[in-house]
């Protein structure tokens, strides 16, 4: 039994640097470009970050949460070095909230290039009985991601220059699941939460982290052969001094986000219209 009252992460402009124990620039801050960094061997290309974050699940779409969407321009960086040339695409207007949860899909103005990560995301089901709020009770197993170390993503205490390479990685065990707790006005949101612990506890990890208010969206990772794999969003925090950050999980819903994806994909070239053209072409020069 879990006792909390939960409260959504406000997004915004305000500086809010996520939480990480025993934080270095070298460790931590990706923009850092260190080859200390604890993210080192992973691609965070496809994390991009301006008046909001946003990290893609195709080639033009990238999801953030419904409650800090973000606008304008967002920009991505091929590599850690925040020296090198970021893809910079406009977010369209409007986008999809997925049903009454915290998961909003938005469309970029162009496709990203080949050299930006599209990250695979959950599908993997989970469910539970819904959450209490008469006792605030109702914290179960995550399934296959039960107790498995995740990679948190906030905006860094390190002093950059532009909020787009204000981008730190802590760590966290993801502690259990619960169904269908309402904040923020909506009412499906399947969540994953992750208890920031103490050292000497059981599942305390290097660099244990939690978000706080100003980092919403940022996404959570684990790693699955050796890849990023998305799990969510972050959402929310408990008010009630519980050390506890809530990630609005993808998987329950990887069909609604697939259906966006492939309705707004981007059209391939009409090889056989052009094909059709050149012979018909072929064949005029023949009749001269």
């Amino acid at each position: 039994m879990l006792f909390l009252i939960l409260v959504s992460v406000v997004g915004g402009n305000t500086q809010a640097d996520i939480i990480i124990d025993d934080f270095t620039d070298e460790t931590n801050d990706r923009f850092t470009n260190s080859g200390s960094f604890i993210g080192a061997g992973f691609d965070f290309s496809g994390v991009g970050r301006r008046s909001g974050w946003s990290t893609l699940v195709s080639q033009n779409v990238v999801i953030t949460a419904e409650h800090s969407r973000g606008s304008g321009q967002v920009s991505f960086y091929p590599s850690n070095d925040p020296n090198s040339t970021p893809v910079v695409r406009e977010i369209l207007a409007g986008g999809q909230q997925i049903g009454s949860t915290d998961l909003y899909l938005r469309v970029l103005d162009e496709p990203v290039s080949s050299d930006i990560k599209i990250y695979d995301f959950a599908t993997e089901s989970i469910s539970a009985p819904a959450y209490d709020e008469n006792t605030n009770s109702g914290l179960f197993n995550a399934g296959s991601f039960q107790n498995e170390i995740a990679y948190m993503m906030g905006v860094s205490s390190t002093d950059h220059a532009s909020p787009r390479i204000d981008q730190a990685v802590g760590r966290n065990v993801i502690s259990g699941y619960i169904e269908d707790i309402p904040f923020d006005g909506k009412t499906d949101n399947d969540s994953l939460i992750l208890l920031r612990e103490s050292p000497g506890d059981a599942a305390y990890v290097q660099y244990e982290s939690r978000f706080v208010t100003g980092d919403s969206g940022a996404p959570l990772f684990v790693e699955s052969n050796g890849e990023l794999l998305l799990l969510g969003v972050n959402s929310f925090i408990s008010t009630t001094g519980t050390e506890l950050s809530g990630v609005t999980y993808i998987g329950n819903h990887a069909g609604e986000i697939n259906a966006f994806i492939s309705a707004n994909a981007v059209p391939e070239p009409n090889v056989i219209g052009l094909g059709l053209l050149a012979l018909i072409g072929l064949s005029t020069r023949r009749r001269k």
